[in-house]
């Protein structure tokens, strides 16, 4: 159930522009703090590569 939902949402931010990279989705459990820290840093070091969200809003000149 919960695949079907996020595959919806990621649906969802594409139609409105944010990219596929920017979201993630793995199962982390609680006794799991060290790769939880891991995901997060990696994803946190892609999202500062890609830079801003361009899609998602329009410039006002």
């Amino acid at each position: 159930m919960a695949r079907r939902k996020f595959a919806l949402m990621k649906n969802l931010l594409n139609y409105m522009g944010v990219e596929k990279d920017r979201v993630n989705f793995t199962w982390v459990s609680a006794s799991e703090g060290a790769r939880f820290a891991d995901l997060i840093t990696d994803l946190t070091g892609k999202v500062k590569e890609m830079g801003p969200n361009k899609g998602l809003f329009r410039k006002v000149e």
